[in-house]
């Protein structure tokens, strides 16, 4: 590895463009941003096999809407289910129940946010999902291959790879070859955070010890999420799973002789069987893969260097409580493309990849504050409670926001009400645009379980259903499309709000068409029973919102009229008018809105 050279040299002809490393869902969904933005790759994986299991099961509600601007999450729903209901059972016997519970409760879906609730989907079908989206883009995975070394240079990076057999006894073959960019995305234990020489501060709980793995079982219920015992001493839990009668197993607890159990699956199916009241009605058989787990909390201190960066658990680990690790991949991976991407077409320059630093490590870091917080409260709180378990509020990451981000721009004038929950007094403080991540207000802010009160820019952008496409050629023939259709991972959308027929928004049309071609959506968003005058040119849509839902959604305040939104459905701006436009995208395309 090279030290850090000036990277505002023009990038030269590679193809592939971009090496990504790793083939889990980090991995796959960095790929796939990257050939939705044009971006030729090349994905490799060490492993000689796709993995199985369930894994890193839960999606955020926040990755269904990131998945919507991939295109799959229509093919992830089919496939995924509701979390079961949790069933917990009275020891010895293990029949009787002692509490019902959910672990994820139900939400109604909203206007502006479609996808309220956690779904249950196996990695391995997930993963299956986003390879198939990549092969009909023309890719593939190439396994059994692996990153062994790379050399940086101005305007590129020659990684040295290895093809391994499935033994692993034997290497193949070696390849050098070039690459634009090399992106990061095999795990803790892969060699990219490694071959950057990158600390990976943190610690790992050797006594807060689990098994996990998938088990099939006949004779017990498959709409339930089971569980007996406490995990102070012995606790075992089932969760039912979208595969008939296959169930993702948990054993945890002092009582649990780990190391040995996780050798010897007849001892381990034996283990099963006594902690859940040794039932003769419940029959235990095959077991596709389980694990040894130690929780691990641990982060880097910088997520890249030149042209090569990383993202998900290469980067950071924490417990699993909370089932966060690859919903935080997968906003990493989004955040990491659109940045990337820019700079490969010479549309904006090195600096934005700053921001990736600047804007996820902050949210990484509440992020192992909040996991670990809720491993403490499983393991080491009091015997019977179960609130440890739950996954709602923050950690369905809608509220997950880079409010302090230099890209961000905010004209508003704004207030917000901060509850400090450990002494129960509200206090009201003032955004005058100088957020920092270093102040106390601003890391709980990080997280939170939704914005609080008015939008900021910087906040994840909500959706806004049922508003009448007007910029058609047949008036007779109007449809209706949702603010979701309109985001995507290619180019920013500008929403331009019209409360009334005299509001000059010419203006802020011209001032986006200054924007490279193909970076920029232009919507005009017209209140219910404004009419403006026709026809309206510059713009990619204009939209009736009869139903207020984007107006009541997005609600921007002190004159404030258009909202940016990023490719990686974030809000950049809410701005006055061209004005506002310029100052935003200055910071992204200057060579376009020079100083």
């Amino acid at each position: 590895m090279s030290s850090f050279v000036d990277m505002s040299a023009e990038v030269t002809a590679i193809t592939p463009e971009v090496l990504v490393v790793g083939a889990g869902p980090t991995g796959l969904v960095t790929a796939l941003c990257l050939l939705r933005n044009g971006i030729s790759v090349r994905l490799i994986e060490k492993e000689c096999k796709y993995r199985v299991g369930q894994r890193g099961a839960g999606i955020m509600p926040r990755s269904l809407e990131l998945f919507s601007l991939l295109g799959v999450v229509d093919d992830v729903l089919k496939r995924a289910i509701p979390p079961p209901l949790v069933r917990l059972y009275e020891l010895p016997e293990g029949k009787n129940l002692l509490q019902t519970f959910e672990m994820s409760p139900h939400l109604d879906p909203s206007p502006s946010c479609p996808y309220p609730n956690v779904v249950m989907l196996g990695q391995d079908n997930l993963e299956d999902i986003l390879r198939t989206a990549l092969a009909e883009c023309g890719v593939r995975v190439e396994l059994g291959t692996e990153l062994v070394s790379f050399e940086q240079y101005p305007t590129h990076v020659v990684a040295t790879l290895r093809k391994n057999t499935e033994s692993q006894e034997q290497y193949l073959e070696e390849e050098v070859v070039g690459f634009s960019w090399i992106l990061g995305a095999d795990g803790a234990k892969g060699s990219m955070r490694k071959l950057l020489g990158f600390s990976f501060v943190g610690e790992t709980r050797n006594v807060d010890n689990m098994i996990v793995g998938d088990i099939f079982i006949k004779g017990l219920d498959t709409h339930y999420w089971h569980m007996w015992g406490d995990a102070h001493t012995s606790m075992l839990s089932l969760r039912a799973t979208e595969t008939p009668h296959l169930f993702n197993f948990l054993l945890a607890g002092e009582n649990i002789n780990h190391g040995m159990l996780s050798q010897n699956e007849p001892l381990l199916r034996q283990c099963i069987f006594e902690c859940s009241g040794k039932r003769t009605d419940i029959k235990f058989g095959d077991i596709p893969w389980l694990s040894h787990y130690r929780p691990n909390i641990r982060m880097v201190n910088r997520l890249g260097e030149g042209r090569v960066f990383i993202a998900g658990d290469a980067a950071h680990v924490h417990s699993p409580m909370g089932g966060q690790g690859l919903n935080t991949g997968i906003q990493d991976a989004v955040n990491l493309v659109w940045k990337v991407a820019l700079i490969q077409k010479g549309l904006a320059p090195y600096s934005i990849l700053e921001t990736y630093n600047e804007e996820r490590l902050p949210v990484i870091a509440e992020l192992l504050t909040q996991t670990t917080a809720l491993l403490n409260q499983t393991f080491r709180g009091k015997k019977g409670d179960n609130s440890g378990w739950l996954k709602g509020g923050s950690m369905l990451q809608l509220g997950v926001n880079y409010r302090w981000s230099s890209l961000v721009v905010d004209e508003q004038r704004l207030t917000w009400d901060y509850t400090d929950e450990s002494d129960d007094l509200d206090t009201t403080y003032e955004f005058d645009g100088s957020w920092s991540p270093d102040d106390q207000q601003v890391q709980q802010q990080l997280y939170r379980p939704t914005r609080d009160g008015q939008l900021r820019a910087g906040d994840r952008a909500p959706d806004a259903p049922d508003l009448a496409n007007l910029k058609v050629a047949d008036p007779t023939m109007v449809q209706t499309v949702s603010l979701f259709d309109i985001f995507s991972v290619v180019c920013h959308t500008v929403l331009i709000f019209v409360w009334s027929a005299d509001q000059r928004f010419k203006a802020p049309i011209k001032m986006a068409r200054k924007c490279p071609h193909g970076t920029v959506r232009i919507v005009i968003i017209v209140m219910e029973g404004v009419s403006l005058p026709a026809p309206v040119r510059g713009a990619h849509y204009v939209l009736d919102d009869e139903e207020h839902h984007a107006f009541d959604a997005y609600a921007l305040g002190s004159g404030c009229d258009v909202a940016i939104v990023r490719p990686d459905g974030f809000i950049g701006a809410i701005v006055r008018g061209a004005e506002g436009i310029q100052k935003y995208f200055a910071g992204i395309f200057p060579k376009s809105f020079p100083s």
